[in-house]
């Protein structure tokens, strides 16, 4: 399978080259991998679509990545990494040009695309191929139309609209123009209806299922404000007996009584196991795959996990009470962290008033709370106690000191066993539990809160949180649900993005699609439970002061994609430079484009 992961991975760009005439240089090879000789039966297809599986990873990887983009451009989280490229103030920082390194809004975009080619070259030649039955040939259609359905998703809720590619371009091409975001929803949903009809139910690790194609149709229904389909999709997961909650210890420490459920669900060992019937599509990445997501893997610990061990925290005698001195007992068993995505009360308190037996809130094992930080330098006359953080100064708490989700984001590092930072582990795209939350905000929008309530409990039940009753459904408690049982997994800035198109389409609240890059529910929540962007540039992190803007609703469309396209129109988000020359956006989506 290597031949021809290799050959589409040059063929994705085109190569020129030149060279003298000396006949020493003419190449001899041994063997010639073309298009017309590789997407020539199952096999070469499949090369596509691995490298589509793979292309799903990066996302999750990393000490930023697209997650934690997402995370920091939301209600739940801020970047408390004090570097330059970090970004906490998006009016200066978030532009056509560029958006950092750390969390590069744009990498997003490129990547995307370039899924959406790969995705592409399939739809193309598919019919050039040679098949053992229509069945075969459909399936191989089928997942080519959820990647690139799946990338098509994140851009209308990340971008808005945006270009459509349905063609392979085999050359350089410099006439695009910009697609409504409810053309794509159209298209994308027409070509998931499609998919879910060929998808095999069962699959290996890490490729595409029927139940991850019917997923992702609810989510494309919901974001298209068809809430009926919604339903139907979801509950073809729900109700179709491949997946269930997971309600039972499974797994490595099942036989532990210290450990939880909720504990042996997050443990990479157990995300693609056969015994976990809540996964869905799990990305695969472990340490010593050959082809293993570099720096290091998830980099969980790093991501999430506070710089504790800065020289800021002292103790009572105004020494310094954390290291993280290599082989140090607590720093092995917390990591090195960073804060690269640092939640905000709203995550780390709000949504856990009341959470009586909450697993997900477990203190014992789940959760960490401050109070378990303690001195860890044995030089202390303190060592062992808890970290008293009235000797610190209260701003440093901002990415040395607050809670987290434990049972998320620990992860064995093998390449880091002395200072880890959250080694290679497979991760979840999508969960039943999310399912779950998918229809019961589908059933909130058509008014039925019994049957959203019965969803949502169906989810805390199994965390062992106490139910609500139907007149406590809310889109803002759907959104805390959300919250509590997807954080590290859910790309939250596309979701309140998705619910704030809904409601600028109904009229609710006074929003409105005219007045969207100017007033929005996504805009006006995160500025409601995010304290540092509420703060509105009163607060100084770093180079930088925390800021954000209802334009921020819409990712800027980069600056480069818009001026290469010298022969078209791609249009740019009101509130950046350039959005002055845009047309209107296409509603029709044709194999011309």
């Amino acid at each position: 399978m290597n031949k021809w992961i290799k050959y589409i991975s040059i063929s994705i760009v085109g190569i020129s080259l030149s060279a003298c005439g000396d006949n020493f240089l003419d190449i001899k090879p041994l063997s010639i991998y073309t298009p017309e000789n590789v997407y020539v039966d199952k096999e070469g297809f499949d090369g596509v679509l691995i490298n589509l599986r793979k292309g799903l990873r990066a996302d999750f990887y990393g000490q930023g990545g697209g997650l934690g983009a997402e995370l920091i451009a939301s209600d739940i989280a801020i970047s408390a990494n004090k570097q330059q490229d970090a970004i906490h103030n998006f009016d200066t920082q978030v532009l056509p040009t560029g958006t950092g390194a750390t969390y590069d809004f744009h990498e997003i975009w490129d990547r995307g695309f370039k899924q959406v080619r790969n995705a592409n070259v399939i739809l193309a030649r598919i019919d050039g191929g040679h098949f053992d039955s229509e069945k075969i040939k459909n399936a191989i259609i089928a997942e080519a139309y959820f990647h690139r359905a799946y990338w098509y998703y994140r851009f209308v809720n990340l971008f808005g609209d945006v270009p459509f590619l349905n063609n392979e371009y085999t050359e350089p091409k410099f006439n695009f123009y910009t697609h409504s975001r409810k053309a794509i929803l159209r298209k994308i949903t027409e070509d998931m209806k499609f998919a879910v009809q060929w998808l095999p139910q069962t699959v290996v690790s890490g490729a595409v299922s029927q139940g991850a194609g019917y997923h992702l149709l609810a989510k494309i229904q919901l974001a298209d404000s068809d809430f009926e389909g919604a339903v139907q999709s979801a509950s073809a997961v729900i109700e179709g007996g491949l997946y269930a909650l997971m309600t039972s210890r499974f797994g490595v420490d099942a036989s532990d009584p210290l450990y939880n459920t909720i504990w042996d669900l997050h443990q990479k060992e157990n995300k693609s196991s056969s015994l976990n019937k809540e996964g869905i599509l799990v990305v695969q990445d472990r340490f010593g795959f050959p082809d293993a997501e570099a720096a290091n893997g998830t980099r969980s610990m790093r991501k999430f996990v506070p710089a504790w061990w800065n020289t800021y925290i002292k103790d009572p005698n105004g020494k310094r009470g954390m290291i993280d001195t290599r082989g140090n007992e607590f720093l092995i068993k917390v990591g090195r962290g960073v804060g690269y995505v640092r939640p905000c009360s709203y995550h780390n308190y709000e949504i856990w008033k009341n959470a009586g037996n909450d697993l997900r809130h477990n203190n014992t094992v789940n959760w960490f709370s401050t109070d378990k930080f303690i001195y860890n330098n044995p030089a202390s006359k303190y060592f062992g106690q808890p970290v008293d953080i009235q000797y610190t100064n209260p701003i440093d708490t901002i990415h040395c000191w607050y809670p987290f989700p434990y049972y998320k984001v620990y992860v064995e590092d093998e390449e880091l066993p002395d200072s880890p930072e959250g080694g290679h582990s497979d991760w979840y795209v999508f969960r039943l539990a999310e399912t779950y939350l998918i229809r019961a905000e589908a059933y909130f929008w058509l008014n039925q809160k019994d049957k959203a309530s019965k969803d949502i409990n169906a989810v805390r039940s199994r965390a062992n949180a106490t139910p609500i009753s139907s007149n406590e459904v809310t889109i803002k408690y759907i959104l805390d649900e959300r919250a509590r049982e997807l954080f590290a997994e859910e790309f939250r800035k596309s979701e309140i993005t998705r619910i704030a198109f809904i409601m600028a389409e109904k009229g609710v609240n006074g929003y409105s699609l005219q007045d969207f890059s100017k007033k929005n529910f996504w805009y006006d929540h995160v500025m409601e439970k995010n304290e540092f962007y509420k703060a509105d540039g009163k607060i100084l992190w770093g180079p930088n002061v925390y800021k954000i803007s209802p334009f921020h609703v819409l990712w800027p469309i980069p600056a480069n994609a818009i001026d290469s396209n010298t022969g078209g129109v791609i249009n740019q988000n009101i509130g950046y430079v350039g959005c002055e020359k845009n047309g209107v956006p296409l509603e029709t989506i044709d194999n011309n484009q």
